[in-house]
């Protein structure tokens, strides 16, 4: 039986939120249970040799660098200047072009049967002059995965990433809420509740994925976006 392609877009509701991490433990997640699997990480800045997201993707993974991610198709574009994909890509003479990230999605997408798109920094970061990322991940028609997590801000910055989500018609497979770091007990319960009520507040369903802080467990309830990701696959 042939077994059908599914892809997953992750974004986050800032930078440094989690998303190379949560991209990472859920592609091991995915080989555990028999997938194949890949990573792709559309830009990377602040590197100057290849994707750090790529390497840390592929060590949580417990893989070596595939031929792919030394070919560079699992990052079309790294640029040495920490700044939005924009100005990164402007610092040194280049434009991001949505052909060359379809180009990499479509040559992953015909080797494995899963494949996780990270974004970078967060949703509505400029690609070039006339593309927002979440605008390019809308066009592909694939869902995504919300990473946000319980530090100052979080709330907000989640309301305001779902609606973004929603007005553009995108399909939320869920939120992963990180809990990496040191949280009061007290911020991590209401920006839960907080978050569980806002996923109700703008109609998508209340998946969300605890992902405990690396120190102390790299468990979650991953089933549960799999089971999203794939409904067809999950009668009722």
């Amino acid at each position: 039986m042939i077994q059908p392609q599914t892809t997953i877009a992750v974004g986050g509701i800032d930078t440094d939120i989690g998303k190379s991490y949560i991209t990472g433990l859920f592609a091991r997640y995915l080989l555990r249970q028999g997938k194949t699997v890949t990573t792709l990480k559309l830009v990377q800045t602040g590197c100057s040799e290849g994707s750090d997201d790529i390497r840390l993707h592929r060590q949580l993974m417990g893989q070596s660098l595939t031929d792919f991610d030394q070919a560079g198709t699992t990052c079309p574009y790294v640029f040495p200047y920490p700044a939005s994909p924009l100005l990164a890509a402007r610092m040194v003479g280049q434009v991001i072009e949505a052909e060359v990230l379809d180009q990499a999605m479509a040559k992953l997408q015909a080797h494995y049967e899963w494949l996780l798109v990270e974004g970078a920094g967060g949703l509505l970061v400029p690609l070039n002059d006339h593309l927002l990322l979440l605008d390019y991940q809308a066009a592909q028609n694939i869902p995504l995965l919300l990473v946000t997590s319980p530090r100052l801000g979080a709330i907000n910055h989640t309301r305001l990433s779902l609606e973004a989500i929603r007005s553009r018609g995108i399909s939320l497979l869920g939120l992963a809420y990180n809990l990496y770091g040191d949280h009061p007990r007290e911020r991590v319960q209401d920006t839960l509740q907080e978050c569980r009520k806002a996923l109700a507040a703008y109609g998508f369903k209340e998946n969300v994925v605890i992902v405990p802080d690396s120190r102390e467990s790299t468990a979650a309830a991953w089933q549960v976006l799999m089971r999203a990701a794939q409904p067809e696959e999950n009668p009722l």
